[in-house]
């Protein structure tokens, strides 16, 4: 008996020692047979430098694993080492439960070029042996929930015994993505995964990953997950992650030469795995010193943005939004000769891609999906949008205009905005204001809402703005740069429906125009300095009203071309006939100082005369008299008169004067002999004759040389008489001929126009 037992014993022994010494060597095995046929199993050769087996704590240990690139020496998936524990005395529990699951130093280095990746030919290879295979049938067992998602509880309750896996931890990983296509590249680096427990049971499931990017950024990631009840929790928490990393996608959607900026999060994602969609978002989202470098080298960003989310819920389309707060916003518009903007340079590579002829194919599904979708999907719910707070400061916007004669550079600084309650339905108030420079400011309230864009009421004003600024665009348009003055707006507007009321009411104080620069060839011919002259009262003030009316859909209309038109026909109103209104508005004009011109501003003159005629010298005369009442005002007294038609008509009065002459004897002549040879008919058959033998000794050439000089001895005639009119000086009057092209191209009766400017 004691002999057997010994026996039994030795026995008992034997098959101990034979599974220790074969669960201490079975792992090398294990690990030569896998790396000598790695290539069989999935076309890719693998190196292990160890595997062992703690038979005592069943503990698996793997040491420096590396899946390799079809190069067969560069690591593709690698670890420095993974341990897992398994607890087999649970098993009298009908639990299955891992005790640990450990690994230290993951590498994964990805790699795409176009719809191929670095493991595409691992997938192949396993396809093509899943193809060399006899065909299965796979059941599911597992049931699913009213949304198809399957329920880990009723899993659990199909397995002979529960499953539970504890104490997951990740250390140091290293993760790479690079798009070989774009160029981009992104590194997460010291990955690590914390996970207390795993049940597939009616027990809470938490998970934390947190990692680091190689480009700057932090990101922390809570779950919470209950498998009975597929409820889960999710918290993401980034910090400070480098916008960078994603300048190789922009290429596609704007031009630029550089961006940088950081994003944080701290966003809680709770819902049920079975309606992912019916989830509530909540948190802060911030993106910080945002700069976007266009290619011509400006900047466009940001300091601070902050959005905080009440609640997001995409189902019930509600979106709640604490506060959005903007702080050091900057921007600018830069207009160009070509009529585009450095808008329109930004995003040419998107207008391009719109402007692209679109595949038919594609655009036919395209439709006919959208069809499906409008009469298979459910009638949308109601948006419910809301912004508790909104708040813009230090914020500001320049303006470069370089379609004008000369460029146009303007910033608009210390912008604000403030709202609350601002809502999709019901109206609310925002307030904005701004600074100018040299002291200037504007503000404007709005009031109207978010679903009615075409309703709303909007006050405008504008306090102290300096005009000098603006010179360029008065020189452009008119030909006059503006020295001085500032300018108050304000503007009262109310849109129904989107007809536009508005009343408008301009004050110009102190407004002052230089020379005009005659090397600029100006969109309106406006006499400015007179305009403005006349338009000032005696504080040397500007004041007028301009209501506007219309429907903002009309693609023709534009209140600020309507303003702008209104005050450009009003300065041209009282300009083009100054001798009527002209000086001081309050005080004085045309009627003031006694001067009663009917409706001409003119003296008319006989081209064939060097001299005037009593009446004629009278009337400019008296314009001079308004002179010596402002010594501000100058006369310009041009004169018009065609000089081929008054040509032709002198050669008939030349061939007249010559045939009378002849007739009568006489070398000289008097005024009776003027009037005789006025008398003269065309039809007078002596007349007729002598025209026809001596036309040709007339030669309209010469006749024209003969007009200009007497047009000149005009000139200095009636300058002679108006020198010596009460207030006349040599600053204040100017008598001139018209160029040779006014000349030509005037039509009607020879003439002094007498037009004001003002010194």
């Amino acid at each position: 008996m004691k002999k057997a037992i010994t026996i039994i014993l030795i026995i008992i022994a034997s098959l101990i020692v034979l599974v220790l010494a074969t669960l201490k060597f079975a792992p090398g095995f294990i690990k030569d047979y896998v790396v000598a046929h790695s290539e069989e199993f999935i076309g890719r050769k693998i190196a292990i430098e160890n595997i062992s087996l703690n038979p005592f704590t069943f503990t698996v240990n793997v040491d420096k694993f590396a899946l390799l690139e079809p190069d067969g020496t560069t690591p593709f998936v690698a670890f420095e080492k993974f341990r897992i524990n398994v607890d087999p005395l649970k098993i009298v529990t009908k639990t299955a439960a891992v005790s640990e699951i450990y690994m230290k130093d993951l590498y994964v280095h990805v790699t795409q070029n176009g719809d191929q990746f670095n493991f595409s030919d691992i997938l192949d290879f396993l396809a093509k042996a899943d193809s060399a295979s006899p065909d299965t049938v796979a059941t599911d067992t597992a049931s699913s929930d009213s949304a198809g998602m399957i329920n880990a509880a009723e899993i659990a309750n199909g397995l002979p015994v529960s499953i539970s896996v504890k104490n997951i931890v990740f250390e140091n990983g290293n993760i790479i993505y690079e798009d070989t296509k774009v160029g981009s590249r992104i590194h997460i680096k010291d990955f690590g995964i914390a996970i207390p427990a795993v049940y597939l049971s009616n027990k809470q499931t938490d998970v934390g990953v947190s990692l680091k990017f190689a480009d700057g950024g932090d990101l922390n990631v809570k779950v919470s997950v209950n498998a009975a009840t597929n409820d889960f929790n999710v918290n993401v928490g980034l910090k400070d992650f480098a916008l960078a990393c994603g300048k190789p996608y922009l290429n596609d959607f704007i031009a630029y030469k550089d961006f940088s900026g950081s994003v944080s999060t701290n966003i809680s994602v709770a819902g049920n795995l079975g309606d992912v969609l019916s989830s509530n978002v909540s948190g802060v989202v911030s993106v910080d010193n945002v700069i976007l470098t266009e290619t011509s080298g400006k900047t466009i960003g940001v300091n601070h943005v902050g959005v905080g989310i009440a609640k997001a819920n995409l189902n019930e389309n509600t979106f709640i939004i604490d506060s959005v707060i903007v702080d050091g916003a900057y921007a600018h518009l830069d207009m160009y000769k070509d009529g585009k903007t450095n808008i329109d340079v930004l995003l040419a590579p998107l207008n391009k891609k719109s402007a692209a002829p679109e595949d038919s194919s594609v655009s036919d599904s395209t439709a006919q999906a959208e069809a499906a979708t409008e009469t298979t999907a459910p009638a949308g719910k109601k948006m419910v949008a809301k912004v508790g707070k909104l708040y813009v400061h230090n914020t500001k916007v320049s303006a470069n205009d370089q379609t004008l004669t000369k460029p146009f550079n303007y910033t608009v600084s210390g912008i604000t905005v403030n709202g609350s309650n601002i809502n999709f339905d019901t109206p609310c108030t925002v307030n904005v204001a701004a600074s100018f420079p040299e002291g200037g400011s504007l503000s404007v309230k709005y009031k109207g809402a978010l679903s009615d864009i075409g309703t709303m009421d909007a006050y405008i004003s504008v306090k102290n703005l300096a005009l000098k600024h603006f010179s360029n665009y008065s020189l452009h348009y008119t030909g006059y740069p503006i020295s001085a003055g500032t300018m108050a707006f304000a503007s009262e507007n109310k849109i129904q429906n989107f007809n536009l009321e508005s009343k408008n009411t301009i004050d110009i104080y102190n407004i002052d125009v230089g020379d005009k620069d005659n090397s600029i060839d100006p969109e309106f011919t406006v006499p400015m300095k007179v305009g403005l002259y006349i338009l000032k009262d005696k504080d040397d003030k500007i004041q007028f009203d301009v209501p506007v009316k219309g429907n903002m859909k009309d693609p023709e209309f534009s209140v600020l071309k309507i303003i702008w038109k209104t005050v450009m026909n009003l300065i041209i109103k009282v300009a083009v006939s100054p001798l009527k209104v002209v000086g001081n508005v309050a005080t004085t004009g045309a009627g003031m100082v006694g001067i009663d011109l009917g409706k001409e501003d003119e003296v008319l003159v006989d081209v064939m005369s060097a001299t005037f005629t009593s009446e004629q010298y009278a009337k400019a005369s008296k314009m001079t008299e308004i002179l010596a009442n402002d010594p501000k005002l100058k006369l310009i007294f041009t004169q018009y008169y065609n000089p081929s038609k008054a040509a032709n008509d002198n050669k008939q009065h030349k061939l007249k004067t010559d045939f009378y002459k002849q007739s009568q004897g006489k070398q000289t002549l008097n005024e009776l002999d003027e009037r005789a040879i006025l008398e003269i008919k065309d039809s007078d058959d002596a007349f007729k004759a002598y025209a026809k033998e001596h036309a040709a000794d007339v030669d309209v050439n010469t006749l024209k040389k003969e007009l200009a000089e007497l047009a000149a001895k005009r000139n200095d005639d009636l300058l002679k008489v108006l020198m010596q009119q009460n207030g006349v000086t040599k600053k204040n009057i100017k008598v001139i001929t018209a160029p040779v092209g006014a000349l030509n191209s005037h039509k009607g009766k020879a003439m002094y126009k007498v037009t004001i400017d003002v010194q």
